[in-house]
């Protein structure tokens, strides 16, 4: 009871000492911070406000506010940028803040109604003059729920219409049935703006009285029902349309796009509820894209246009729902995914009624069988990637085109190709599905007068492919992808055998990927260091290592080319692999659907050790050649 009254007595000085010290803190944190703060004041006087306000754009909403503690000036300066973002990285604390559709139902609304607030709190307290975009991306929950989030953007809106703003996006993906109603009249009479997106919004109609979008050249609509009176509204009120995106949309009956002005038209990732059929009508379109999830149909097209040079279709039928009637004048044609035999329905019909064509991309096919002759006086382009999966046996393609310059080709089995090309100069070429098929790389024999070569092959196919290869002259710029395990008694000096023959090289990349075997790495480094005598080059100024390149074979090679390269002005070594695969596709790429394909680490080579390589090469990089190790 004693230690009890003692401790009563003495609390209000306990209380004194922790205010003393959570002051003496603040000092403290205040010492330390005042360099910082004559930093800040230095930059406010010297920065010209133009670079101020493009600094103050890069920041997020919720960053810009706490600027107004480190200068007066800066109080009321991020009121005054003109690109306006919010979504929930800008409006809240990212890492306090989950994904809505993570909360019971009370919470997300709670959250829009949270958020709805705060968009209206800070255009309450904006300043600025001029607004050049508006970007808004919310996940809304039920958006006639109290109306506050649809009043907000509504206001956001006719804010940003009366300063002027050029771009308007409207990213409000729905969780509810119900979406957000855009009335275009508030839009109406603007003459600044030039790019509108709405995604899942729903445009109040009638549309007929909207007026004044004079200036507006593109539009995107996503996950939108689109009608045949939205669309004739559309054609009829945005006279300067040029490109028009329909992303995922809805069409519930036969739609008509007839727009003279229009140049560029997307309508992708579309899936076919009913099989409407769309018509195309515009006299100066020039280029068309159209791709389909669908696994059993597609939307039969009808274009007349007869400016087109570039189509793209990605579905699972092209010759009857499409075909090639309103395809004469295209010079750039990409075809994907069909489950059509390419030799029989597309190709007999191609080449005769497309007479200017000049660059062919043929991907993911399902069937490739018969014999092909591929043959175009314009012809200057051609890539097959990923075609006759389905086919069992191998086939032959026999290609005549004297203008061509450039050829890719992939193939899940390995056919017999004939290639008559005597401008040939760039090619890509996947050896590695061939892994026991003979004469696999006769094709590529043949072309010895091309220039720029990128390949996939594996570690069993070095010797052949370096017999090959060294009797290629020409070369100026060679890519390789080798995968495969790894083989401790190889070395990588046949490099230097096809670099020694192409005295032109100019560009070496090498991107290895090896099964995980750890004792293929760093820890090998501990043996002595070979070298290969004879070698020199004068023109070779580029080199990079991609993937699993932390083996003493790999730096071997290095050491030879950092020696020996007397032009070599930059060596590139990265963990992560990075090679072409065709079609403009990379490694690590979202679009490589190659399967069965086995890294050595994900994020990179796991025994990739950046100061060792260092160590071992730093004595042979001189002062014009620059080592890059990421």
């Amino acid at each position: 009871m004693k230690r009890c009254k003692k401790l009563k007595s003495e609390l209000p000085s306990m209380k004194r000492c922790t205010k003393l010290k959570m002051a003496m803190k603040r000092r403290k944190k205040l010492k330390s911070e005042l360099p910082a703060m004559k930093r800040c004041t230095k930059l406010e006087s010297e920065l010209p406000d133009s670079v101020i306000s493009y600094i103050f754009s890069k920041l997020a909403l919720k960053d810009l506010v706490k600027t107004s503690a480190l200068s007066k000036r800066w109080v009321h300066e991020w009121g005054l940028r003109t690109d306006l973002n919010f979504d929930l990285h800008t409006m809240f604390d990212s890492n306090t803040i989950q994904v809505p559709n993570t909360f019971p139902l009370y919470q997300r609304l709670h959250f829009q109604s949270e958020f709805a607030t705060r968009l209206d709190q800070f255009m309450l307290h904006y300043k600025g003059a001029i607004i050049h975009s508006i970007r808004v991306k919310f996940p809304l929950v039920n958006p006639l729920h109290g109306d506050a989030i649809s009043n907000a953007i509504n206001r956001l809106i006719s804010k940003g219409i009366a300063k002027g703003v050029k771009r308007i996006e409207l990213l409000l993906s729905s969780y509810s049935v119900t979406s957000y109603i855009l009335p275009l009249t508030l839009l109406s009479g603007n003459h600044s703006l030039t790019y509108l997106h709405l995604q899942d919004c729903l445009v109040a109609e009638p549309l007929d009285y909207c007026t004044g979008f004079n200036n507006l050249t593109t539009l995107v609509l996503d996950l939108i029902s689109v009608t045949p009176k939205l669309v004739q509204s559309m054609c009829s009120i945005w006279t300067h349309l040029v490109d028009l995106t329909l992303d995922a949309c809805r069409y519930p009956s036969d739609l008509i796009i007839n727009h003279s002005t229009l140049l560029r038209l997307n309508i992708v990732n579309c899936k076919v509820y009913i099989r409407s059929c769309l018509t195309i009508i515009a006299s100066n379109l020039s280029s068309f894209e159209y791709s389909c999830n669908d696994d059993y149909q597609v939307h039969p097209i009808n274009i007349q246009a007869h400016m087109l040079s570039k189509f793209s279709f990605r579905g699972i039928e092209f010759f009857k729902p499409v075909g090639f009637s309103g395809l004469k004048n295209v010079t750039t044609i990409v075809l994907d995914g069909e489950i059509e035999n390419l030799s029989m329905d597309i190709l007999p019909y191609l080449f005769s009624e497309c007479l200017q064509l000049e660059d062919v991309t043929f991907k993911n096919f399902r069937h490739m069988s018969s014999i092909e002759i591929i043959t175009g006086p314009k012809l200057r382009h051609l890539k097959i990637i990923d075609c006759g999966w389905a086919d069992y046996s191998p086939s032959e393609i026999a290609i005549d085109a004297f203008n061509l310059s450039s050829f890719e080709y992939s193939a899940h089995i390995p056919r017999i190709i004939s290639i008559t090309a005597p401008k040939l100069l760039k090619v890509f070429w996947n050896a590695s599905p061939g892994r026991k098929t003979p004469h696999l790389l006769d094709p590529i024999a043949r072309l010895s007068h091309i220039e720029n070569l990128s390949m996939i092959i594996l570690t069993s196919q070095i010797e052949e492919l370096t017999k090959v290869l060294v009797r290629f002259q020409n070369l100026r710029q060679l890519e390789l992808l080798i995968e495969g395990g790894y083989d401790p008694s190889r070395d990588y000096f046949w490099i230097l055998d096809i670099a020694m023959a192409s005295q032109h090289l100019q560009k070496l990349s090498l991107t290895i990927r090896n099964l995980h075997r750890e004792h293929s790495h760093i820890v090998e480094f501990k043996r002595q260091k070979r070298e290969y005598t004879g070698f020199s080059h004068n023109d070779l100024k580029h080199v990079e290592f991609h993937g699993c390149v932390g083996s003493i074979n790999v730096i071997e090679l290095a050491n030879d080319l950092l020696r020996s390269a007397t032009s070599l002005n930059k060596m590139i070594f990265s963990s992560r692999d990075k090679a072409y695969i065709g079609a403009g596709r990379w490694t690590r790429d979202a679009n490589d659907r190659r399967r069965r394909t086995i890294f050595c680490g994900v994020g990179g080579c796991r025994w990739f050790g950046e100061n060792v390589i260092h160590e071992m090469l730093k004595d042979e990089v001189n002062e014009q050649c620059q080592l890059i190790i990421l």
